[in-house]
């Protein structure tokens, strides 16, 4: 998966239509993530709800990955007794991860076999995230003071036990970056909720949960997605791309006046959003809301002067405008 759009980065894209028949039901209900559970119980439900889902996942070996999982933490907790909170305990799980179980990037695309931990260990190849969260599942069960630490299209790890503190790069087998380096590289576009602080264990679900969605809405799998979205943007309420998801895939289910809802108030917030503007336009336009449409293409053209999508949509909304009356308000 492309580390520029993955994980977190702003992965819609501009709707040319709506697609309001999009939804198919989904053998077995949606997985029961209460905030109680762990970090591994969440990956493997929702390893196993998206493998029945989605045409590019893998029911197979979900079960003995896990189990593997489980022994190699066991084995290794014990081979480092007391030290399972110590800078080498993360150095070990590195030498298992990327030595022992040979595990590389790959920059592939958005794929649930680069996201989901068990097909990241069945072709030894994952993008950041689902390599990361190998990795956290390991220090999780044995007591290694991992965290998770998003950034727009990128997602990292720390080791950081209150004295000790560096960075794990996924997509170089470990190579600790300085704090500089991860603002210099992906903080250019100044998305004030990126801060570099460690992620809460709830968090990082909620990261996995917002990946889970964009797979669901790049297969038409509308209605799994706004599930997906949702538990993202409760998990955390800051993440702006997940609400700009979440809006596009109510709109891609027919609930226009909720996707217009959600736009509004995100766009409010953060009108200098990269693909906001051209997005919540493009919705508005779909529903014949031209005023709407009008009034975003404007104001994101002021952040953008020179985007041809939203000068395409300012011009194609003045058209409708003048050949119409308004519809559904300003």
């Amino acid at each position: 998966m492309n580390p520029s759009r993955y994980p977190a980065a702003v992965c819609f894209s501009l709707l040319v239509c709506l697609c309001m028949g999009c939804y198919r039901e989904p053998p077995g209900a949606f997985p029961d993530l209460g905030n109680g559970a762990s970090l591994e119980k969440s990956c493997r439900e929702i390893s196993c709800y998206l493998a029945n889902l989605l045409p590019d996942a893998d029911t197979n070996r979900i079960g003995s990955f896990y189990r593997m999982l489980d022994s190699s933490a066991e084995e290794l907790g014990r081979s480092l007794g007391t030290n399972r909170a110590s800078p080498e305990a993360a150095d070990s799980i590195l030498a298992l991860v990327y030595g022992r179980w040979g595990i590389a990037f790959d920059s592939s695309g958005m794929v649930a076999a680069m996201l989901l931990p068990h097909q990241v260990f069945l072709h030894k190849r994952g993008a950041c995230l689902g390599t990361s969260l190998i990795m956290l599942m390991v220090a999780e069960r044995i007591g290694c003071p991992l965290y998770g630490v998003a950034l727009p299209g990128h997602f990292f790890l720390r080791y950081d036990n209150g004295e000790r503190r560096f960075n794990i790069e996924p997509n170089l087998s470990g190579f600790h970056h300085p704090d500089d380096y991860y603002r210099s590289r992906y903080l250019a576009a100044a998305l004030r909720w990126y801060d570099l602080s460690n992620l809460t264990e709830s968090q990082s679900i909620g990261m996995l949960c917002y990946n889970a969605g964009v797979l669901c809405l790049r297969h038409s799998r509308c209605r799994q997605a706004i599930t997906f979205f949702s538990e993202a943007t409760r998990r955390i309420p800051e993440l702006a791309e997940a609400r700009g998801n979440l809006a596009l895939a109510y709109a891609q289910t027919g609930l226009t006046d909720s996707s217009l809802s959600i736009f509004e108030h995100l766009f409010a917030a953060h009108p200098d959003m990269p693909c906001l503007a051209a997005n919540y336009g493009a919705v508005a336009l779909a529903a014949e809301r031209y005023q709407i449409a009008e009034r975003v293409f404007r104001k994101g053209l002021q952040c953008n002067p020179t985007d041809s999508s939203l000068l395409r949509g300012l011009s194609e909304a003045c058209a409708h405008l003048r050949e119409a009356p308004p519809k559904g308000g300003s």
